[in-house]
C-alpha cells in the first residue's frame, strides 16, 4: 500500500512521555529469515510477512529497562538522505552466557525486535541491511555491565517497522502461553 498525504494534528496529550518497553529483546540471526515484510517508502506498518525458518526461534535477551534505546539516525548529503537503524541496551553483569552471546554474534548478522508493554513491536535490520553487534563491557567498582548496540552500517530511506502481525516462535517460551500477536 503507497503512502497517502492526510492531515497529521496535535498528538493527545502525553504523546511525548517514554514508552515502557519489554525488557527482553529478540534478536535473530538473518540465515534463520524465511520472509520479511516487503517495505515501501512512507508505509511504516506491516501486519503480516515476517517468519523464521522451520526450528529456528527468536532468542530473548534481557536489557535494563530503562537503558533500552531505539536508534534512528539520520545522515547524507541532499539527495542522499538516509537512517540508520538499531537498538542499544544495557545487559547488567558479565555472566559468561553474556560474554558467549557478544562473541559468538559479533560478525553474524542479526535483526532485532522490540516489544512494547502496550501492545506493538519494532522490527529492526532487513535481510540486505542487517545489524551489526558492537559491545562494550563495564567491570568495575561502579558496576559490572554490557551495553550493546546492534545497529546497521548502512543507511537506508527506510525507518524502524512496526510489526503487528505474529511473532515466531521464542527460546525458552512458558508452554502454553498466549501467541505473542501485537
Amino acid at each position: 500500500m503507497p503512502y497517502t498525504k492526510k492531515a497529521i494534528g496535535r498528538p493527545a496529550g502525553g504523546a511525548g512521555n517514554p514508552s515502557p518497553k519489554n525488557p527482553h529483546i529478540l534478536i535473530f540471526d538473518m540465515d534463520d529469515v524465511e520472509t520479511y515484510p516487503t517495505r515501501v517508502v512512507g508505509v511504516t506498518v506491516a501486519e503480516d510477512g515476517f517468519s523464521l525458518k522451520e526450528g529456528a526461534k527468536l532468542q530473548p535477551v534481557y536489557a535494563t529497562p530503562d537503558s533500552i534505546e531505539l536508534l534512528q539516525e539520520p545522515e547524507g548529503d541532499a539527495d542522499a538522505r538516509g537512517y540508520k537503524k538499531g537498538v542499544k541496551f544495557a545487559h547488567p553483569g558479565t555472566s559468561t552466557d553474556i560474554e558467549d552471546f557478544v562473541e559468538y554474534n559479533t560478525n553474524r548478522n542479526l535483526g532485532a525486535i522490540v516489544r512494547g508493554c502496550g501492545g506493538g513491536a519494532r522490527l529492526i535490520g532487513s535481510p540486505c541491511n542487517p545489524l551489526s553487534l558492537k559491545s562494550e563491557t563495564q567491570d568495575t567498582k561502579e558496576g559490572a555491565k554490557n551495553t550493546l548496540t546492534l545497529q546497521q552500517d548502512i543507511r537506508d530511506e527506510f525507518r524502524i517497522l512496526t510489526y503487528t502481525g505474529k511473532l515466531p516462535e521464542i527460546i525458552d517460551e512458558k508452554p502454553g502461553a498466549p501467541e505473542e500477536t501485537m
